[in-house]
């Protein structure tokens, strides 16, 4: 390593100088340092790589943040650049600016007696700095702290890139052929790669922007790193954003679907399967390899609504790619279905607190609502479990709940996908669960038993109320004390009026189908009653004509994240999903 240029020039001036001064304090002849006398060059480590986006980045900015130390340059004509951090440590983040004043980024790690390293700056490395991160690559990249460097595991990098493959792989992009997306060569295999994901986010009407966003907040590092820009918004996990979606609805993508259709007859092989859908053509395969087509739904306006073949089935698509559809079987009966896009889980991810709204088997043979608070360890097991039920009135009030501590269930991983449920020493499942998780790294798991229960789980979280103005619009399909589905999907909508922060609950404006004159006001109470439910308690309110209206009590579990919300209404014996339009 050369000394730096101030030693070089200026120590042959000054090194008489010094001598005698060394002299003169009696340290003439000890020092064993050479002519330096005892100054020694500053360290530096160098990362270099090529910024590219498919076209090399050439005469662009780039900047680095190590965990010590700083360094900026600008791009060759290839997009190569080298940064030298003077003092630099290990391991550093890297920015380059592109033409319309975005920036992509890279994470560089290496050992720390390491002087040299290699990052490239694409689109790709974009994403892996945003599952690095667990969010934002340009608040990580802003917030690059020595303490969030020591922060970073060694094989961080590593296993976000491994996290990226896997969502651009289930995106339709094998980057397997373009080598090390870090350290590897800008070749012409790599080159290959960025174009296909460039056209990937055409065909898929989406952003880089928008994509590694998602992967943000659907890292494992997620709520990590204080980057995540985590919000209730629903939207499209980020493999589905790179597939083809419906003319008349952007969150119904290609892919293969998980469907739960709870039934009091068949057992668990007939209450779950999946369904593949051809999102451009709407063309369908179910269960028993039938197929069948998808339209938009001519009688309703909006997108995101469809219907079947024979024109009966009523099927709606959430923001987050969930749908519910209700469907005549052919003994003339209504029916059901809710599905999600297949996603692979591991039995760790379920570890938490959960919430759960139900409707489940009675002892009568009908079905009534429940809701439940939950602990699941990351073995599966359940603990901690607070029950509500009222078979008679279906109320799920606190006074209808009890600690349930022994005879839980248990949760095993089925290779088939999703997991098992099986009751206290028993050898065979009571029920099948599966979860999903949406764009912006909520999750949910819905579960069916043999006897056709539905549970629905989200993990446990505080309500806030919703901003004044907030308008919200959404389908309503109903489930029966018979599980069976005979009222047909009602809209409505609602603006949020007021909140009272200190007594935890807003007034909304329910919009009535019959016009503003009959739109009336109607007050719900967040996290009742427990956090995060909502509770809408049975009251008297009156309209804009001063028409008296009936207010039904109401219990809702948000699924944030998801577009969608089950609802439990107890004077009807009704057991609903509240599925957001778009």
């Amino acid at each position: 390593m050369h000394a730096p240029r101030w030693e070089r020039t200026e120590l042959k001036y000054g090194s008489l100088a010094l001598a005698a001064l060394l002299a003169a304090c009696g340290g003439g002849g000890g020092d064993s340092s050479g002519g330096t006398g005892g100054m020694v060059a500053p360290a530096s480590i160098t990362l270099s790589g090529q910024a590219s986006t498919g076209a090399a980045v050439a005469a662009k900015a780039v900047d680095a943040r190590c965990a010590t130390g700083s360094a900026s340059s600008v791009t060759q004509a290839d997009g190569g650049f080298t940064l030298i951090v003077t003092d630099g440590k290990w391991p550093c983040v890297a920015r380059v600016t592109l033409a319309d004043g975005s920036a992509l980024h890279t994470v560089a790690q290496a050992p720390a007696a390491a002087t040299t390293a290699t990052a490239n700056i694409t689109p790709i490395t974009q994403l892996v700095t945003a599952s690095v991160a667990g969010g934002d690559p340009a608040a990580y990249y802003g917030g690059f702290t020595n303490a969030v460097a020591t922060a970073l595991p060694s094989a961080a990098v590593a296993a976000a890139v491994t996290n990226v493959t896997a969502v651009l792989k289930a995106g339709g992009i094998d980057i397997a052929p373009a080598g090390d997306v870090v350290a590897g060569p800008v070749a012409a295999a790599y080159t290959d790669t960025l174009a296909a994901l460039t056209t990937a986010l055409t065909t898929g009407g989406t952003t880089l922007a928008e994509i590694t966003t998602t992967v943000g907040n659907t890292s494992p590092n997620a709520g990590t790193g204080g980057t995540t820009t985590t919000t209730a918004v629903a939207s499209l996990p980020p493999a589905l954003l790179l597939l083809p979606h419906a003319a008349n609805c952007a969150a119904l993508r290609s892919g293969t679907y998980r469907v739960i259709t709870p039934s009091r007859t068949g057992g668990l092989a007939e209450q779950s399967g999946t369904i593949t859908v051809n999102a451009a053509t709407l063309a369908v395969t179910f269960p028993d390899n039938s197929t069948g087509a998808w339209t938009a739904n001519a009688a309703a306006a909006g997108a995101c609504r469809f219907t079947d073949s024979s024109g009966t089935a009523d099927i709606v698509v959430s923001p987050a790619g969930v749908f519910v559809a209700r469907y005549r079987e052919d003994d003339g009966s209504f029916r059901l279905t809710i599905g999600f896009p297949v996603q692979s889980h591991t039995l760790a991810e379920v570890a938490g607190t959960w919430n759960a709204l139900d409707l489940v088997t009675t002892d009568t043979g009908a079905y009534a609502a429940a809701s439940a608070t939950a602990t699941i360890d990351a073995a599966g097991a359940f603990s901690a479990v607070t029950w509500c039920q009222n078979e008679a009135t279906w109320s799920l009030t606190s006074g209808n709940c009890i600690p349930i501590t022994t005879d839980l269930s248990t949760l095993r991983a089925n290779a088939d996908g999703g997991f098992d449920s099986f009751d206290p020493g028993a050898t065979a499942s009571s029920g099948r669960a599966f979860m999903y998780k949406a764009g912006n790294g909520d999750v949910m798991v819905v579960e069916v038993d043999g006897d056709g229960s539905l549970l629905m789980f989200t993990k446990q979280r505080t309500v806030t109320a919703p901003p004044v103005g907030r308008v919200s619009a959404s389908w309503n399909l109903a489930l029966n004390a018979q599980l069976l589905a005979p009222t047909a999907l009602s809209e409505s909508s609602n603006t949020t009026a007021s909140v009272d922060s200190t007594a935890g609950s807003w007034v909304r404006t329910q919009h009535s189908a019959s016009g503003s004159a009959f739109d009336y006001p109607e007050t719900l109470f967040a996290n009742n009653p427990r956090a995060g439910f909502n509770y809408r308690a049975a009251a008297t309110s009156t309209a804009v004509n001063g028409t008296s209206v009936n207010v039904r009590e109401f219990n809702v579990l948000g699924l944030r994240g998801m577009g969608l919300n089950p609802v439990v209404i107890p004077s009807t014996k009704s057991f609903f999903f509240s599925v957001d339009r778009p």
